[in-house]
């Protein structure tokens, strides 16, 4: 009887231990995916003005160089992009966040700037998209700041409870 609680206790403090972990490492995931956000805009940017890319082909490009999420965004996008779904550029961009969403760990926050951003993306002249590259890659910089500022804050606090909360549960159930 003595050992089922043992293990029981085990079991329950090593759960929660993973699940305080799995929280602490969305902060660190945030951190990753908004600079891959980062890298991937600058990129476009590049492929846009520099080189003369068309969009759907750049955005094809970019979905090859990153991760994650952050693929899976940019792959549905330059999927709408080449099939032609929907009726511009801002709703193909619209709908494949809506889409990837689930499969990003950014905030609210981000995505209204990544919202933002794609009501610009393909109008305008090469000026003018510089622009538009520039304050979407300074938004995302103040977001991973911020993110930067969340993770030192909570990332130890996440793991800490998830042990502790585990150890208080077994203690009180036993």
């Amino acid at each position: 009887m003595l050992s089922i609680k043992i293990i029981c206790s085990i079991v329950i403090i090593g759960s929660s231990t993973i699940l305080g972990f799995r929280a602490a490492n969305r902060y660190v995931l945030r951190i990753r995916e908004i600079r891959m956000l980062q890298m991937a805009f600058a990129q476009l940017e590049s492929e846009i003005t520099a080189y003369s890319t068309f969009l759907p082909e750049a955005v094809l490009r970019i979905s090859t160089s990153v991760q994650g999420g952050v693929r899976d965004l940019f792959r549905d996008f330059a999927g709408r992009l080449q099939n032609k779904l929907g009726d511009s550029v801002t709703e193909a961009w619209q709908e494949s966040l809506k889409a990837c969403e689930k499969s990003l760990h950014i905030t609210a926050e981000e995505i209204r700037i990544l919202v933002s951003f794609g009501g610009v993306l393909g109008s305008g002249d090469k000026g003018s998209q510089q622009r538009y590259f520039k304050i979407v890659q300074n938004q995302l910089k103040n977001q991973e700041i911020k993110a930067e500022n969340a993770c030192s804050k909570y990332q130890n606090m996440y793991k800490s409870l998830g042990l502790l909360g585990g150890l208080a549960v077994a203690i009180l159930l036993f």
